[in-house]
C-alpha cells in the first residue's frame, strides 16, 4: 500500500504552536538564479531552536545552495531570511557569523601544518593582538575552553595535520562555536556531508557530540545517508529540482518514503540493475600476478573478464584503493606484474595504462578529478587535447571541444547551464558524470572506479550504476572499489575481500545468487 506524505512544506511541519522567537531560522520564498539556471525555486524552510533538521535531495536539487545562502557565500535573487524573528541581509560568511551562523565543510577547511588553536581562530587574530602582539597563549587558553566545554578531548597546542579525520571533523565544529560565540549569537551550524569520510566508531562519536550540543545549538545536517537522518535528526526537509516537496518531523517517515520524495518516485527494486548483470563473461582482459608495494598490499592475484565487474571491499586501510591505483598506473608497485589482454603494464606508468584502454575515476573527486574554478568544457577535455588538435599542429579545434562537451552534457544528461557553465556551480553527481564522459570519451576497455558514488544520493547512484551496467554490456570490464557493501553486492560479478593488504576472500556474486553482507564483513574485519 502506498504511504502519502504531505507536499505542502508549511501544512508538513507544524510551527504554528511555536511562541515568537522559537525558530532560530525562517527562509520565506527564497529563489537563486545563475542565469536561465533555477538553482532554488521560492523555498520556504523553518529550523526550529535547539533541534536537528535534515536536509535531503538528489544533487542538483538545491541543498547546497540553499546552505550557501544560509551561510552568506550566495546571496539569493528574491525572498528574506529571518534570524531569531529578525529579518537579516546578509551577503558574506563573515555577516553570517555576526548572526551565529558557521559552517562545518565535507572537505575540511583546516591547515594541516598549523596547530589547532591557529585553526580554531584563523582569519581573526586581530582580537588576540595587543600593543601589536599575538597573545598566543590567549589563543591556546580559549581554544581549550570551547574544546572543554563541548567534551573534545584534543590538546589545542597539537598539529592538525597529527590528528585522526574524526577529530579534525570535531575541531571544526569547536572552531564554529568559537566564531559564533565570538559574537554572542545562537549557533546555528551547518554540518555538509560530515560523515561521509567517517568510520562507524567515529560517526557515533559525532553523533553522540552533537545530542550533547543540542542544548546550545541548532543544526542543519545535509547527508546522503538515510540512516545519519534517522539516528540525528529531529525534523527533515525534502528538495527536488529546486524546490522543497516537503518538511515533516523525522518520526512520521521511513527511508523508503524520503526515496520517493526525492527522486518522486518508488525505489526501483532493480535498484543495483542486477537484471542487466552480465554472467556469461568473456576471456581474462586483465590480470595482477604477486602484485606486492611495501605497508600498502603484498602478493595480490586477481583476474578481469571482458563483461565483469570485480568488487573490492574492506575497511579503511585495508588496501583496496591503493590496489587500484597500482592498476591504475597511478602509484608503483614493488614487485609482481599486471598484463593487460596480455601486454605487461608497465609498472607506475598512466601513460601506458591509458593506452593499454584503462582509465581512472578517483575517489577524491573534488581534487584529484575536477578543477573547480574551471568550466564544465575544460574539465571534460582536460586530458584529451591530443584529440582535439587540429592534424599535424598545437592548436586546438575550439570548435570540436564544444561539440564533445555538448555530446557528453546530453548522453550523461549533466545538470548544466552549458558548456561554460563552472563546475564547481554544479552538485556532486553532475560533476562526477564530467569524470565519467571524460574517461568514456577515450574509448576504454577497463574502468577502475574507487569509491565512484561517494557522497552522491539515490537518485546520482542510479544514474552512475546505469551508466557502469551500459560500459559491460558493451564489452567493458569494470574494478570496482566502494565501502558500500550493498553496491559491492548489487554490481559486482565477483567479490575481492582485503583485509590488512590481502585477499582474504573471493566471493561469486551472481545475478540470482548475491552472497549476504555477513558473508563478506566476517572476512573483512
Amino acid at each position: 500500500m502506498e504511504t502519502k506524505l504531505s507536499q505542502t512544506p508549511s501544512d508538513s511541519l507544524d510551527t504554528t504552536h511555536d511562541a515568537p522567537g522559537t525558530l532560530a531560522l525562517r527562509m520565506t520564498g527564497i529563489t537563486k538564479r545563475y542565469g536561465s539556471f533555477t538553482a532554488v525555486d521560492s523555498v520556504d524552510l523553518s529550523v526550529r531552536r535547539n533541534t536537528v533538521l535534515g536536509l535531503v535531495g538528489e544533487n542538483g536539487a538545491g541543498k547546497s545552495t540553499i546552505l550557501s545562502i544560509i551561510n552568506g557565500t550566495n546571496k539569493p535573487d528574491s525572498g528574506t531570511i529571518e534570524i531569531a524573528g529578525s529579518v537579516v541581509g546578509y551577503g558574506h560568511p563573515l555577516e553570517a557569523a555576526e548572526h551565529g551562523v558557521a559552517t562545518v565543510f565535507q572537505e575540511q577547511g583546516l591547515i594541516p601544518s598549523l596547530p589547532v588553536y591557529e585553526n580554531m581562530f584563523l582569519g581573526r587574530e586581530k582580537r588576540f593582538i595587543h600593543h601589536g602582539i599575538l597573545r598566543r597563549r590567549r589563543m591556546i587558553d580559549e581554544s581549550a575552553k570551547v574544546l572543554h566545554d563541548l567534551g573534545v578531548e584534543v590538546d589545542p597546542t597539537v598539529a592538525t595535520q597529527n590528528l585522526s579525520f574524526g577529530q579534525r571533523q570535531l575541531v571544526e565544529i569547536g572552531k564554529a562555536f568559537a566564531t559564533t560565540a565570538a559574537h554572542d549569537a545562537h549557533p546555528i551550524i551547518l554540518l555538509d556531508e560530515p560523515t561521509s569520510a567517517l568510520s562507524a566508531v567515529e560517526t557515533d562519536l559525532l553523533f553522540d557530540s552533537v545530542r550533547r550540543w543540542r542544548d546550545r545549538a541548532t543544526f542543519v545536517l545535509v547527508s546522503h545517508r538515510l540512516s545519519d537522518l534517522q539516528a540525528l535528526c529531529d525534523d527533515v526537509a525534502v528538495l527536488r529540482d529546486g524546490s522543497l516537496i516537503a518538511q515533516l518531523p523525522i518520526s512520521e517517515t521511513t527511508d523508503d518514503q524520503l526515496h520517493e520524495l526525492m527522486v518522486g518516485r518508488k525505489r526501483d527494486i532493480e535498484y543495483y540493475k542486477e537484471a542487466a548483470q552480465r554472467d556469461a563473461l568473456g576471456p581474462v582482459v586483465l590480470e595482477v600476478s604477486g602484485l606486492s608495494s611495501a605497508g600498502r598490499f603484498q602478493d595480490v592475484n586477481l583476474q578481469l573478464h571482458r563483461g565483469e565487474i570485480v568488487g573490492l571491499a574492506g575497511v579503511l586501510g585495508s588496501g583496496k584503493s591503493d590496489l587500484a591505483r597500482a592498476v591504475a598506473g597511478i602509484q608503483k608497485s614493488d614487485r609482481g606484474f599486471i598484463d593487460v589482454a596480455g601486454v605487461p603494464l608497465r609498472n607506475g606508468s598512466i601513460s601506458h595504462a591509458i593506452r593499454q584502454g584503462i582509465q581512472y575515476v578517483p575517489a577524491e573527486r573534488t581534487t584529484e578529478g575536477v578543477i573547480l574554478s574551471h568550466s564544465v568544457e575544460k574539465n571534460l577535455t582536460l586530458t584529451l587535447l591530443d584529440k582535439l588538435r587540429y592534424r599535424g599542429t598545437a592548436v586546438l579545434n575550439l570548435r570540436r571541444s564544444r561539440a564533445m562537451t555538448q555530446r557528453w552534457i546530453d548522453r550523461l544528461r549533466i545538470k548544466a547551464p552549458g558548456p561554460d557553465a563552472l563546475i564547481g556551480r554544479l552538485s556532486g553527481g553532475n560533476q562526477q558524470k564530467v569524470v565519467f564522459g571524460r574517461c568514456l570519451e577515450r574509448e576504454p576497455s577497463i574502468l577502475v572506479l574507487d569509491d565512484p558514488c561517494r557522497g552522491l544520493d539515490v537518485g546520482a547512484k542510479e544514474e552512475l550504476y546505469e551508466l557502469v551496467r551500459s560500459f559491460t554490456e558493451s564489452g567493458g570490464s569494470v574494478i570496482l572499489v566502494s565501502d558500500n557493501l550493498p553496491e559491492i553486492i548489487g554490481l559486482s560479478n565477483t567479490i575481492l575481500v582485503m583485509r590488512s593488504g590481502a585477499i582474504t576472500a573471493s566471493l561469486e556474486s551472481p545475478s540470482s545468487a548475491k552472497p549476504d553482507e555477513r558473508d563478506i564483513v566476517k572476512e573483512m574485519v
